[in-house]
């Protein structure tokens, strides 16, 4: 992404800071670590999943998925319901989670559905406009289908699932009057899906209660409760699929072999004892280094901060309308509130994360930093204070009780070209076995490297993947047509070659 090779350029950060992040990027990211901080989505654990255990671990299956968040749901569900099955028996399929169910990334993140498309200029220069048009096309669509998913399985009321309008808010000229021209150039060249979009320029209404405001860009955006999102379709598909779905928590992966047999290729070795298996599916975004070393510094973890607060009591409820972005000139926060008409004790919560660019040297102290389980205390001084001055005192009056319920770590996978990678994994990059000398059923497959935007990427990734596995199997009854997919967020050995960050920090030219 480009603001981390701005921070690792920036002669400002001590150089030594800079060093010591490429090094943790390029450095295996290991699997979650036991310990973790407390994660306001995670306060009421699923019953039937949260420590969900066989008494003894199967010995074989056909598919391992190795990650229980969005992408993992997301690749069980379509390996299960696609429309293209042929009929016959479906696979079996293994959900691994080193820790509870979705206690990783999912169960950490902001649970807002938004894309801006505050970076289609950018888009456009890298990659051409047909294709930057495709790629804004994928990210908006989650939307509409994850909110589909949530009604379908029944799933609206318990995971808050909601439409509303985001308001990304701008408080300097600069980055304002760049968000004017990407927006406009987007409302240029894709009418119809920009039609909800709007510039809030001179006037700003009143009711949005954002005195500092230069200017705000208004479009269509969701929320969820993302832990009871995944774990409710899980706990449905595993009721409806019974013999075909398993999920066995507090499992980490230690070890992957490829034996090269016929009817299983490979070995997955745990703590509990060692699956044999025909697909291997990495869903681990921030760890995915860890049992695929030559993704390391293609996708690299960093760490990221969210808190759950108490709104002001002078504060008008605009969970059911709004969704916020506060643009800074260093940075960004993003802030969802939870429904007026949930429990009362999570009632109008303000769910507030960012603060990256406030961390220490400017956040490059969070890039590479695989584990949740401590946080960043300058993080910590800004997510506990921005809101009231955000929306302003006036507005916000005092908190009754702690205003800061819970603040807590999570760690994302971002990708060293701002794409997701998906697909088949090649022996370059697994270090295991040989490609061309196979000829057997079964390979290792990659959905990660989200780069922050895993909701509005990870469970149309996932599908994707699902039906890419279904047609390496020839499982499906007609050819798919997966055009709707980027091909920019392929695996490729193109991309290896090319989407890797330096091993070491490169000094900008002098130009005096």
């Amino acid at each position: 992404m480009s603001f981390v090779q701005s921070l690792l350029s920036d002669s400002s950060i001590p150089i030594k800071a800079r060093q010591e992040a490429l090094d943790r990027v390029h450095s295996d990211p290991g699997i979650p670590p036991t310990q973790s901080t407390s994660s306001f989505w995670l306060k009421d654990p699923h019953a039937n999943l949260a420590k969900a255990q066989s008494p003894d671990l199967p010995t074989s299956t056909d598919i391992v998925i190795i990650g229980s968040g969005i992408t993992g749901a997301s690749i069980a569900r379509t390996l299960l319901t696609s429309d293209y099955i042929k009929d016959g028996p479906k696979p079996r399929i293994l959900v691994l989670e080193a820790r509870d169910i979705c206690s990783g990334g999912t169960g950490r993140n902001g649970g807002h559905i938004l894309e801006t498309v505050e970076e289609f200029i950018e888009l456009e220069q890298s990659i051409g406009l047909e294709a930057a048009k495709k790629v804004v096309r994928f990210r908006l669509a989650h939307l509409d289908e994850m909110l589909a998913v949530a009604e379908e399985y029944g799933l609206v009321k318990e995971a808050q699932a909601r439409k509303m309008q985001f308001l990304s808010v701008y408080f300097d000229y600069e980055r304002w009057d760049e968000a004017v021209r990407c927006t406009k150039r987007f409302k240029e060249c894709m009418p119809t899906e920009s039609a909800d979009w709007k510039i809030f320029d001179k006037e700003i209404p009143t009711e949005f209660c954002l005195p500092s405001a230069r200017g705000i860009i208004a479009g269509r955006a969701g929320a969820i409760w993302p832990y009871k999102f995944v774990t409710g379709v899980l706990d449905r598909l595993r009721h409806r699929f019974p013999d075909n779905l398993l999920i066995e928590t507090n499992t980490p992966v230690l070890r992957l072999d490829d034996t090269g047999a016929k009817k299983h290729r490979y070995s997955v070795i745990t703590g509990r004892g060692t699956i044999k298996t025909r697909h291997i599916i990495h869903c681990t975004n921030a760890h995915v280094g860890h049992l695929v070393p030559g993704l390391r510094g293609r996708i690299y973890p960093i760490r990221g901060q969210m808190s759950a607060q108490s709104p002001g009591q002078r504060f008008l409820s605009q969970g059911a309308k709004h969704s916020w972005l506060f643009n800074y000139d260093r940075g960004f926060d993003y802030l969802t509130q939870l429904p007026s008409g949930s429990e009362p004790d999570t009632a109008n919560k303000m769910m507030f994360g960012g603060g990256f660019a406030q961390g220490k040297n400017g956040g490059i102290d969070d890039l590479g930093i695989a584990t949740d389980s401590e946080m960043s205390f300058y993080t910590d001084i800004h997510l506990s204070g921005a809101l009231s001055a955000t929306f302003g005192r006036e507005h916000w009056g005092a908190v009754s009780g702690p205003a800061v319920e819970m603040m807590w770590t999570g760690n994302m996978g971002f990708s060293a070209d701002g794409f997701p990678w998906v697909g088949s994994l090649p022996s370059s990059l697994t270090q295991r076995g040989e490609d061309r000398n196979w000829n057997g059923k079964g390979r290792e497959w990659v959905s990660a490297g989200f780069s922050g935007e895993g909701m509005v990427h990870a469970w149309l990734c996932g599908q994707a993947l699902g039906r890419m596995i279904l047609a390496d199997d020839g499982e499906l009854r007609e050819q798919d047509d997966l055009s709707w997919f980027p091909e920019h967020m392929l695996v490729t050995e193109e991309r290896v070659e090319v989407s890797v960050l330096p091993r070491n920090v490169v000094e900008r030219a002098s130009h005096l």
